[in-house]
């Protein structure tokens, strides 16, 4: 099945956006220092912006496969279309943002 055409989308941080990561028991804690607001992320959001972080510019299938590379999981664990879910989520908290292919 291919990806739905939105996943085109490159996906960087806006301008100005700076996260800070840190890992406690209960989860992966992040700072956006652009806003100054917390969130708590599971490890698969966390790991999806650090993806974006260290390579601007992926779409959404480069994103899912680097996190599946990443992480050791399978593709049946974590899908594309939750990986394209979770993307749309982290823009819509202003984390990252999808510009044009």
């Amino acid at each position: 099945m291919a990806p739905p055409p939105e996943s085109a989308a490159r996906w960087r941080l806006p301008q100005g956006q700076r996260l800070l990561f840190e890992d406690l028991d209960d989860g992966i804690v992040m700072f956006d220092a652009l806003v100054g607001s917390t969130h708590l992320l599971s490890v698969t959001a966390a790991e999806t912006l650090g993806i974006v972080v260290e390579t601007p510019g992926l779409t959404a299938p480069e994103i899912h496969r680097r996190l599946l590379a990443r992480t050791a999981i399978d593709d049946s664990a974590l899908p594309f279309a939750a990986l394209d879910e979770l993307l749309w989520q982290l823009e819509n908290l202003n984390l990252i943002a999808a510009g044009p292919p």
